[in-house]
């Protein structure tokens, strides 16, 4: 009866040390935090204007694109400066952008520019360290209705607990109704989220680091 009350004992306390322990961030993850938030996003591809995809620049003052958002286009752009290759513009158009990259993400086309699909028991922990080592990493979900939009973030490199890791996902940047710099994968995804299952979002890594 000890010895079962000592393992019980022990297996709790390893599963707090680990739910509490912190994953660090390295010096190539540093960079990669820095060029991200070098981008600006709080104050580019802001919601409601039409912007130039690359630059998130409002590029005709008198035009707005109604209520759509410019997260595929944010992560294309930031992409595009890292010399790594993600479906974007003329490729596609912006409007449904996502959609079309969350489909092309599970295509030969984004093997070859290395791109892999992050799966296993700990998707969220293991998306989290990738981007803390400065790999760059997407969150991505499809809208299941064709007409409406899905949603693209990139992973923040953050040191982060691997508790919270758990309760709200890794740490995200991403533009949307509300650009943010840093927001967690539950808070950020709500909106697309509300009547879906966890699950439906993927999360991807190129498998070159990029030169910062």
């Amino acid at each position: 009866m000890k010895k079962t009350i000592l393992s019980l004992v022990l297996i709790m306390t390893f599963t707090s040390f680990h739910a509490q322990s912190v994953i660090s961030i390295d010096r190539k993850g540093e960079a990669l935090k820095g060029f991200y938030l070098s981008l600006n996003v709080e104050n580019l591809w802001i919601a409601g204007n039409h912007v130039n995809w690359q630059t998130g620049e409002a590029d005709k003052p008198d035009a707005t694109s109604g209520n759509h958002t410019h997260c595929s286009a944010f992560a294309a752009a930031a992409c595009k400066r890292l010399n790594i290759y993600i479906l974007r513009p003329p490729d596609h158009k912006q409007v449904l952008l996502a959609n079309a990259q969350y489909d092309w993400m599970d295509g030969s086309e984004a093997v070859a520019d290395g791109w892999k699909l992050i799966t296993g028991n700990n998707v969220y922990e293991t998306a989290q360290r990738l981007a803390n080592s400065g790999y760059v990493v997407v969150a991505i979900c499809k809208n299941p209705d064709e007409t409406k939009p899905g949603h693209t973030a990139l992973v923040m490199p953050d040191e982060i607990s691997g508790r919270k890791l758990a309760d709200d996902g890794p740490a995200v940047i991403m533009a949307g109704t509300h650009n943010h710099n840093k927001i967690s994968l539950k808070a950020g995804f709500r909106s697309h989220l509300s009547d879906w299952p966890e699950q439906v979002v993927r999360f991807y890594y190129n498998s070159t680091l990029p030169g910062i």
